[in-house]
């Protein structure tokens, strides 16, 4: 009598327990019995089979000849990764690995046509390739402030059709007022202009993360005007005659109906994809009209000559002398504002990360605050709405001046047309525009020392008079800067205004273990001599 081992069902299947089981059945010809069993298998656990970081993607289909995964492990390609067929089972299988956390959106392509994956039970439809996909490693989740809470105060968000003279169209356009505008009827607020504004309301939640981050204290109450494109690619590739609408239409539009604060250091832009690419040129040729940009997954490699050639073939595009002359050294070469940057990018989306490397060190060379960051996800707006919180508190927070300040200089802020040959920031380190130059009026401008001892950069700044709860230190990027609440001359010690200056730190300053003191009229900076980009409140020591 044949001894043999009885075979056992495993509590958690894998697919290489599987993948043997019905080779051997089609050896002994027993194909469809373990067919139907793998079947009820993948009904009841779903695919891909993961396995640590073996990420088993499995497809059914007798019918098929060709069975390739598409998605964000191949940036979407017309082609995909090939799957084998297992035998004549009917099943085709590809094993990736695929290091956690990570959140990959994907589908099949099946004799040319894309279809979603039978048996993976999470779906989305995420604005990029219709209805996607996903699967989950690791401990990834959507982050708090992406839930609407009850019992905080909401936002309202109008919504109107403006016709552009400039643009020849007609476009969708979204404010969100923050909570209490209607009561507070003197207050005016900062104005964040975003691309794509439709999807950044429905996809993204923006109107939510902003009631949350507004409420939690972490981005001052903001108005957020979300534009829909209209004709996307020709408006959002570095396009002049889009940024003349927003200059002369769109931007006097909300000034006029809404209780904004109507200058460049209360206005910023943002955008996902060719709207961060939209954003950022913005950003660095007119910073006149912006003085933060936020950019995701930012198509900034159409201004590199050569991927901009083939995008505008993909794209039947014409041949533009304008677009080609807009490349990125040239763009930050001219820049004579301070402009603060934020970009994030997927590590699913290789493409676009060589241009923010290039780019996110010109602009600290020139003074320019910056946060750049690779992360876990792809060019979705899972990804993007996941770090809204980020964009917004690196660009917002601690970063403007009071509401019932007054703006600063024209003169100090060039345009595209007259630009100064002067710098933005002039020895010793201190910037010239701005707050700053208010202050200077008033006759206070502090002596600045520094000195290099023992591997440590040394900042000294004569501050007569002054208590340390009213100074506030922050290091971002390549920058220190100094924040001041002093009272308003004009109007009594009852009221304060907010005044700064900017230290440019040179290469290779490390922002932590940073050190500060405040002694004698006096504060001094320690820090240690080896570079990171970051942002961070420093408690300052009263003596």
């Amino acid at each position: 009598m044949e001894n043999r081992t009885p075979r056992y069902e495993e509590a958690a299947p894998s697919f290489p327990t599987w993948k043997k089981r019905l080779e051997e059945a089609e050896k002994n010809g027993q194909r469809g019995e373990e067919v139907e069993r793998f079947l009820q298998v993948l009904k009841a656990v779903g695919s891909p089979m993961i396995d640590e970081d073996a990420v088993h993607f499995v497809y059914y289909d007798p019918d098929a000849r060709r069975v390739a995964l598409t998605g964000e492990l191949t940036q979407w390609g017309q082609t995909g990764m090939p799957l084998s067929p297992l035998g004549t089972t009917g099943f085709f299988y590809l094993t990736v690995d695929v290091q956690g956390p990570a959140r990959v959106e994907y589908k099949f392509i099946v004799d040319g046509e894309w279809v979603s994956d039978p048996f993976c039970p999470n779906a989305v439809d995420n604005g990029v390739g219709e209805q996607n996909s996903y699967f989950i490693i690791g401990d990834l989740r959507e982050p708090p402030e992406l839930e609407q809470v009850s019992g905080i105060p909401h936002g309202e968000v109008e919504e109107f059709d403006f016709q552009s003279a400039v643009m020849r169209n007609t476009r969708r356009v979204y404010v969100y007022m923050p909570p209490n505008y209607e009561q507070a009827k003197t207050t005016r607020y900062p104005t964040m202009y975003v691309h794509d504004g439709g999807e950044y309301l429905t996809r993204a939640r923006l109107a939510t993360v902003l009631d949350n981050l507004i409420q939690a204290g972490e981005v001052p109450p903001l108005m957020a005007v979300m534009m829909n494109p209209g004709e996307r690619i020709r408006e959002y590739w570095a396009n002049d005659d889009y940024a003349r609408f927003l200059e002369q239409e769109m931007i006097p539009h909300i000034d006029s109906h809404y209780r904004t604060l109507d200058h460049r250091e209360a206005r910023g832009t943002m955008g996902a994809s060719m709207g961060g690419l939209m954003s950022t040129y913005l950003g660095l040729a007119y910073p006149h009209l912006f003085s933060k940009v936020g950019g995701q997954s930012s198509a900034l490699f159409l201004l590199h000559s050569d991927q901009a050639t083939d995008l505008r073939r993909r794209f039947a595009i014409p041949r533009s002398q304008r677009v080609e002359a807009k490349l990125l050294p040239d763009l930050v070469s001219k820049l004579r504002a301070k402009v603060a940057f934020y970009f994030d990018v997927g590590k699913y989306e290789p493409q676009f990360i060589p241009a923010h490397h290039q780019l996110v060190p010109l602009l600290e060379a020139k003074g320019c605050p910056c946060l750049f960051q690779e992360l876990v996800g792809g060019h979705n707006w899972t990804n993007w709405r996941a770090h809204l919180k980020d964009l917004l508190t690196f660009l917002w927070r601690d970063s403007l001046p009071l509401a019932d300040e007054p703006p600063p200089a024209r003169d100090s802020l060039p345009s595209p047309q007259k630009q100064p040959d002067r710098p933005t920031t002039v020895e010793p380190s201190v910037a010239q525009d701005g707050p700053t130059a208010a202050l200077q009026q008033q006759g206070w401008s502090p002596h600045i020392e520094r000195a290099v001892e023992d591997g440590q950069l040394r900042y000294r700044l004569a501050l007569p008079a002054c208590d340390p709860q009213d100074i506030e230190l922050f290091v971002v990027s390549n920058q220190l800067i100094v924040q001041l609440a002093l009272p308003d001359p004009g109007n009594g010690s009852a009221q304060t205004r907010r005044f700064e200056q900017v230290v440019p730190l040179p290469d290779g300053v490390k922002s932590t273990g940073i050190q500060a003191r405040y002694a004698s009229g006096v504060l001094e900076v320690v820090l240690l001599l080896s570079k990171r980009i970051s942002a961070r409140r420093v408690p300052i020591q009263g003596v």
